[in-house]
């Protein structure tokens, strides 16, 4: 009898550990899931801010505001929508932060070269340009971009398996 209830004690210890690996393993395979998908949106969400940093999704002007250098279509506009609700849900918030930095400096770049007349005929900026204020919009606009690129880099962790 002893012999029977140590057996049926093994048993349930063996059904239990059982039942509680297999559990372990869904819910470990379910979190990977989970991260993958998220990593995957993120992914693509900075790599969608990247294609569409310019000021035409900047959120820092104003359209009533002459040399105007936001969302100007629909489209833009619904852009910006998308890439503000996403950045929201998958993006960190000082992803946000520098994005928005990024797209007011390409603003006020823009602005700059549209009111001092540097934009040729084919809407392309010169080389050359010596004027204080334009070097010193392009540094803030050049700063703004690398600091949200290795953000970017630094979030999605790509750097990791690189090798120099």
């Amino acid at each position: 009898m002893e012999q029977l209830i140590g057996v049926v004690i093994g048993g349930v210890i063996a059904l239990g550990g059982g039942v509680l690996t297999a559990w372990l393993t869904a819910k470990h395979q379910k979190d990977a899931a989970r991260e993958k998908d998220l990593w995957d949106r993120r992914t693509a969400l900075y790599l969608d801010l990247l294609l569409h940093l310019s000021g035409a999704v900047s959120f820092a002007t104003d359209s009533l505001v002459p040399g105007y250098y936001g969302p100007r279509t629909p489209e833009q506009h619904d852009l910006r929508r998308d890439l503000a609700a996403r950045i929201t849900l998958f993006g960190s918030p000082k992803v946000r932060e520098l994005w928005e930095a990024a797209t007011e400096a390409i603003g006020d770049m823009h602005y700059l070269c549209a009111e001092g007349g540097y934009y040729t005929q084919d809407g392309a900026i010169p080389p050359g340009i010596t004027d204080p204020d334009f070097l010193r919009y392009k540094a803030a606009q050049e700063q703004t971009e690398q600091e949200l690129i290795k953000e970017l880099r630094h979030a999605i962790d790509v750097d990791k398996h690189l090798k120099d």
